[in-house]
């Protein structure tokens, strides 16, 4: 093997691990914070090696350094476009959460996301971490790593990207997680409906009640107590909603 084309596999490797680093960077199934640094970086170089590897294709050697550096960034931006779409699954059950936690009144009652590393609901947390376990048991962590793998293929490194696939497919996505999070949180939106109208009548038929603090509990209880009911009948509407926003991810690199 000559020297051009050994520059050529040693540039494509390096392309295919800035991809996949940027994937890793922006995905949160695999964790965002310092902590999980060191292993995203394992994770990030030995699947580039492996997609590198299975190819075997060179890409041509840059002709400077700004082209080589170009390179480098539209690979990254391929990842973290790819991680953040992705991340959209995830980010429709925290909004979700957000909407049944200012419904139960606790809007002021917010807590550092040890994933994300903001403040958020309590239980935007638990509907997170709920999600979260989903899609370990489903093996939707390994459908993500496989949405990565097929970029690839209908995007090889080097090549160009079209960004107009790109815009339609992240506008379509953002739109999808917003709707989903309403759906999710439509039944427990319900229950608190019955239960405001429940107490305005009580209030009418008992006017020595105290309804404010009456009140307060009783929303918090019984809205725990309704997603939890409705967390077992919501597990097929997730799984397939987390399905569609892989695949949604995946036609955003549709390939030329």
């Amino acid at each position: 093997m000559d020297l051009r084309a050994l520059e050529g596999h040693a540039v494509a490797l390096f392309l295919h691990a800035v991809r996949a680093g940027g994937f890793f960077a922006a995905v949160p199934l695999f964790g965002r914070q310092r902590d999980t640094a060191f292993v995203r970086l394992v994770l990030a170089l030995a699947l580039g090696a492996m997609s590198w590897w299975t190819r075997g294709a060179p890409v041509s050697s840059p002709d400077g350094v700004l082209v080589f550096g170009t390179l480098a960034v539209r690979e990254a931006f391929v990842g973290v476009v790819l991680g953040w779409a992705v991340g959209l699954m995830l980010e429709m059950v925290v909004g979700a959460g957000e909407i049944i936690g200012n419904e139960m009144g606790f809007s002021m009652a917010r807590a550092i996301n040890p994933e994300s590393g903001i403040d958020s609901s309590v239980m935007s947390q638990m509907l997170q971490v709920t999600a979260f376990l989903l899609a370990l048991q489903f093996d939707l962590h390994h459908e993500a790593l496989r949405v990565l793998q097929r970029t690839y293929d209908a995007c090889p490194v080097g090549d160009t990207v079209s960004l107009l696939p790109v815009q339609a497919g992240l506008t379509a996505l953002v739109g999808g997680s917003i709707t989903a999070a309403l759906e999710y949180a439509l039944p427990v939106l319900g229950v608190m409906l019955l239960l405001t109208i429940g107490l305005v009548l009580l209030g009418r038929a008992v006017p020595q009640l105290n309804l404010m603090e009456f009140g307060f509990a009783a929303r918090v209880l019984i809205a725990l107590a309704a997603a939890a009911w409705f967390l077992a009948d919501g597990t097929p509407f997730l799984v397939s909603t987390f399905r569609g926003f892989l695949d949604g991810a995946a036609a955003l690199f549709p390939g030329h």
